[in-house]
């Protein structure tokens, strides 16, 4: 088992999102609602081919005034600073190398593919964060029993996130941006 040990909170109301830069924490941390959370489960194959995957799928079809993100925090509010897997944002000046975290405001999609450990999280949690946030679209990606992925995308309609298809294998959108592929793999 690896022990980590965190710094405690700056402050008794706890950790806020400015606080993840002037610390040093390991890669991969989150703050949700407060408290870090650190990603250090170990990840499946599946979950890294189906990022690339889709990686590859939303690079050739994002347009030039968008840009795809791999693992880089939201800065939703002072107490939460999620990390989806993927994400689409605009392609705006400010944000250059040293980017830590993107304004939700500019994030067009978040995606996070399902793990084990991860699927409620995924499912209840990430949702209503970037629904705070404004994010338009949510995309969560879960393996069908035969392996393969299924992607859930969603819109934020009225505050909250409403289905609007489930594609098996494939990626098909509309929005935020069009491509309509298959997720090859070895499924």
């Amino acid at each position: 088992m690896l022990d980590i040990l965190l710094p405690p909170p700056p402050r008794d109301s706890g950790w806020e999102s400015d606080d993840l830069d002037m610390y040093d924490l390991p890669d991969h941390v989150e703050l949700i609602y407060g408290a870090l959370e650190v990603m250090m489960s170990p990840q499946r194959s599946w979950h890294h081919e189906v990022m690339f995957r889709l990686r590859m799928v939303l690079d050739r079809a994002v347009p030039s005034d968008l840009r795809i993100e791999q693992e880089m925090t939201i800065r939703i509010n002072r107490k939460n600073r999620p990390e989806p897997d993927l994400l689409i944002v605009e392609d705006r000046p400010e944000y250059g190398r040293d980017t830590r975290w993107f304004h939700p405001a500019h994030v067009r999609l978040a995606v996070e593919v399902e793990s084990p450990e991860s699927e409620e999280r995924d499912r209840l949690l990430k949702p209503r964060i970037y629904a705070m946030g404004g994010i338009p679209h949510y995309l969560r990606i879960s393996e069908a029993a035969e392996g393969l992925p299924v992607l859930h995308l969603y819109r934020l309609d009225a505050g909250e996130y409403q289905l609007v298809s489930e594609q098996y294998g494939r990626v098909a959108l509309d929005e935020p941006i069009k491509v309509n592929a298959k997720l090859e793999g070895n499924w």
